[in-house]
């Protein structure tokens, strides 16, 4: 009690909670200072620089509590970047981090804040509810700053601001080059905000950057008396490294093993880690190394319309405020199923529900078909992406997001791969079945961490990445038609199986296998043309500036992986 005591009257004084706003407002940038990479100097001043600004505006009102709930904004935005900081352990509040509240699903978003939802409790209880208390007390005292001390204090955060910035201009001298915005929170989160906000805007303008584009596609060879059908599968948060296909010691995908004209690329990294940007550069000709066309270029599905194929796309994700829900809308037939069943956009059918619908258009379209699949695959909760009958690796129920319950969560990731391994040979037999020119390309918008390593990392869309969300299982696979009629490209995309290949291929290989020629195709990207060309692999930064992979960030212990699984990158 005599400690309540004494810690009652301590904030009892205008000064004292003064200094503790001080204190409160840069906990977010002394754990950035903790967990980023920045040089001495610049890490100093990223805290110097913020702590001067707040004592500064802290001295507007004579009660500081009175500006602190004017700043509630920060209060909240503080709270963000402590969760964010808990689930991957680095990184300021990123630019997609922002984009994923408007482009998740009500699905997504509920499993996923379930799951988290005792460590927004602790934050909001031992961050954001003590701010916000202390800013009543300091409302309801009568006791104000005083004049000489505000005064003195005006000219120590002065100093003090002087003082970080002649800090910034050490930093060359450890070869860093300083920059607000990327290196002073809550500066950086701001202008990732406003990055956010442009591209959002982008996105919803799209039909009208786009409006006048044309590929001119044409499809100058046709199957003689058969029917051209080719089906696209965007599968969801899988890796490789869980495929037994792979290598992987588990057998998960017992199908696609035995499948007869499949072809699977060992080496393949995603350019982006986030489904909204991942996506739309599987279905554009976009890349990390020119994403700006995604604004003014149409997709493939529109590519396919020109040159005369039927166009369906069937997802199984809402698809909300990306360019993937604009893309999807070029198609003849879109078909969302996400709800179908459930009735609910809390919950989500099993992907082969999905089946039905292809095989209803694979029925009843007579000419050549285009169909785009968007799967849910092995999103988070695992163990709600399949029957029962799938969940053959026990126990597959854990109770939240913690490394204790790493055996269930991989059991139920596993079993994921093994129904997407089912679903996909139910597909490859629906196309065999029509002894049509047939053939089925899947791959992964990005994979996903599980605790794998004492990083304790755990599912994606992190800022920086790791091997975990980048290496993603490729395949195509050639009905028994299809390579009579075109052996070439089956033989090529053999010839390029254990090549590097990143996510920017998909939209080149997918038109070179329909035969369909555009300017936009290029012959270096496409897997199943002799032209193929080998080149460095890009990631697709936050800001959408391209960036090798293995300089994104990647830790020791993602290089040991890289090596571990043969995946090419530079290392000088």
């Amino acid at each position: 009690m005599d400690m309540i005591r004494k810690l009652a009257g301590w904030i009892a004084r205008q000064e004292h909670i003064y200094f503790l706003f001080g204190c409160l407002f840069i906990v977010p940038n002394i754990v950035l200072f903790i967990t980023e990479p920045l040089p001495v100097v610049v890490g100093i001043a990223s805290l110097i620089i913020p702590l001067a600004v707040w004592l500064g505006v802290l001295l507007l009102a004579h009660k500081p509590g009175v500006v602190v709930w004017c700043l509630l904004p920060k209060v909240i935005l503080d709270g963000g970047q402590l969760v964010l900081l808990y689930l991957f352990g680095e990184s300021v509040i990123a630019v997609d981090m922002f984009l994923n509240l408007t482009s998740s699903n009500a699905s997504e978003a509920s499993e996923l804040l379930g799951n988290i939802f005792i460590v927004i409790v602790c934050v909001f209880s031992f961050y954001v509810l003590p701010v916000l208390w202390l800013a009543c007390h300091s409302v309801r005292i009568k006791e104000t700053l005083p004049d000489t001390f505000c005064k003195k204090w005006r000219g120590i955060s002065a100093g003090l601001f002087v003082l970080g910035v002649a800090l910034c201009f050490l930093s060359p001298l450890q070869d860093y080059r300083f920059s607000l915005k990327n290196d002073v929170y809550p500066v950086n989160a701001l202008y990732n905000l406003y990055f956010a906000i442009n591209k959002s805007e982008k996105n919803r303008n799209y039909h009208h950057t786009s409006a006048d584009f044309s590929f001119h596609a044409t499809k100058p060879r046709q199957a003689e008396g058969k029917r051209e059908a080719y089906v696209l599968v965007v599968g969801e948060t899988s890796r490789a490294m869980e495929w037994s296909l792979y290598g992987y010691e588990r057998e998960t995908t017992p199908h696609m093993e035995k499948l007869d004209g499949l072809v699977h690329f060992t080496d393949v990294i995603t350019q982006s880690n986030n489904t909204h940007k991942s996506v739309p550069i599987i279905l554009s000709s976009a890349s990390a190394e020119n994403y700006g066309v995604i604004y003014s270029e149409k997709s493939m599905v529109t590519a396919f319309k020109e040159a005369g194929f039927h166009t369906v796309v069937i997802a199984n994700q809402k698809l909300t405020g990306s360019m993937i829900g604009a893309f999807y809308r070029e198609a003849d037939t879109f078909i969302d199923i996400s709800t179908e069943k459930s009735g609910s956009y809390l919950s989500s059918p099993y992907d082969e529900d999905i089946l039905p619908h292809l095989q209803e258009k694979l029925d009843k379209i007579e000419g050549n078909l285009f169909v785009v699949l968007h799967t849910y695959g092995s999103h988070f909760n695992y163990h709600e992406r399949y029957p029962q009958e799938f969940a053959r690796f026990k126990p597959d129920k854990a109770k939240g997001i913690r490394a204790t319950y790493k055996e269930e969560l991989r059991n139920a990731y596993d079993n994921a791969i093994l129904y997407t391994d089912f679903f996909l040979n139910r597909i490859a037999r629906s196309l065999s079945a029509t002894h049509d020119c047939t053939a089925m390309l899947y791959l992964s918008d990005h994979g996903e961490d599980i605790f794998d390593d004492c990083r304790q990392r755990y599912l994606h869309a992190s800022p920086i990445p790791t091997y975990y969300q980048l290496h993603i299982p490729y395949l195509i696979w050639f009905s028994d038609t299809y390579r009579n009629v075109y052996p070439e490209k089956y033989e090529a995309a053999l010839s390029h199986q254990t090549l590097p290949v990143s996510t920017n291929s998909v939209f080149h290989t997918m038109l070179d296998i329909a035969g369909i020629e555009t300017e936009e195709k290029e012959a270096s990207l496409s897997l199943t043309g002799q032209a193929f060309t080998v080149c460095d692999r890009m990631y697709l930064g936050d800001h959408d500036n391209p960036v090798p992979f293995w300089e994104t960030g990647l830790k020791r212990q993602d290089f040991e992986m890289l090596d571990k699984w043969h995946i090419a990158y530079r290392k000088e």
